[in-house]
């Protein structure tokens, strides 16, 4: 197995990274305006009568952020079925049970197809018609219960529902419950890709140790050579900027938590660099004694 095709695997694997995100961003940024709308406070001002029009304009953005969420419910289905044939090759690992599972958790799935169904419904008829709803339950903390749907009927007259939607349209107690619904398929999606990368950590065993070896050997030249250079750039650019060339980006965001206190930032990185090769005490004697200075 060569180190270009192990990295070829690897690269496509992590950049699938996009498209989970994508799916992420878009289920946190619906379910947001969800729990805005039906915060008591929120949906009592909404439901008073003169506003009204806020009420219609909360939920024409609900619908706009229910497009793209749908919308980037079926790129993250696109993507892995494409993902799956580009790596699982006859040179690459066996995903044997993959295309198995996919059938038990999506295809016979009657909320996965109403989600499906619900993409093409808003990408080529319209927006489903979203109203919110008020009860008062006396038993519950709350007191006034808000709730976000989608209409079943409207959805029950498209000439594009199959029959597994139509099914859990029907199965539902009146109109759809959008959180319910969202959270639920989020759930559903997020177990399946937490089992995918179980497996792939698996069948990529031998990539990643090929990967991580390189990668290694790379870090060890970078910091070898930035203890060489060292006398020359000891006074250029502050403590931060001189570790650019031994440091990841990924180290650089783990410790960004500790952006505002100099000295345990340059600690953190220093255990992370001799994770590989050990430092010259002079030379983290310099550095600590700049860090210092800037503090």
């Amino acid at each position: 197995m060569s180190l270009n095709e192990a990295k070829n695997r690897i690269d496509l694997l992590n950049h699938f990274d996009y498209s989970l995100r994508l799916f992420e961003s878009n289920y946190q940024e619906l379910i947001s305006v969800i729990n805005i709308m039906t915060d008591e406070r929120v949906g009592l001002e909404l439901f008073a009568v003169i506003n009204r029009w806020k009420l219609d304009e909360v939920l024409t953005h609900l619908g706009f952020k229910l497009h793209n969420y749908v919308c980037a419910a079926k790129s993250l289905v696109d993507h892995s079925r494409v993902l799956y044939r580009r790596v699982y090759t006859e040179k690459a690992p066996k995903f044997d049970d993959y295309e198995a599972e996919v059938k038990a958790r999506f295809e016979e799935n009657s909320l996965s197809k109403f989600v499906e169904f619900l993409r093409t419904y808003c990408q080529h008829e319209k927006l489903p018609s979203i109203g919110s709803s008020m009860s008062f339950d006396s038993h519950s903390d709350e007191g006034f219960i808000f709730t976000v749907t989608a209409s079943s009927s409207e959805l029950l007259k498209s000439s594009s529902i199959k029959s597994q939607a139509k099914k859990f349209i029907r199965e539902q107690d009146g109109d759809i419950n959008v959180r319910k619904v969202i959270d639920s398929y989020h759930t559903q999606v997020t177990e399946f890709y937490q089992w995918v990368r179980a497996r792939q950590q698996e069948l990529h065993s031998q990539d990643l140790l090929i990967v991580d070896r390189y990668y290694q050997e790379e870090r060890i030249k970078a910091i070898n050579n930035f203890i060489d250079s060292y006398p020359i750039y000891e006074k250029s650019g502050t403590v931060k900027e001189q570790l650019c060339t031994i440091l990841s980006r990924d180290t650089y965001r783990e410790l960004e938590q500790y952006k505002d206190d100099e000295v345990k930032w340059l600690e953190c990185a220093i255990a992370v660099i001799e994770g590989d090769v050990v430092l010259p005490d002079a030379i983290k004697t310099s550095l600590r004694s700049k860090s210092k200075e800037s503090t």
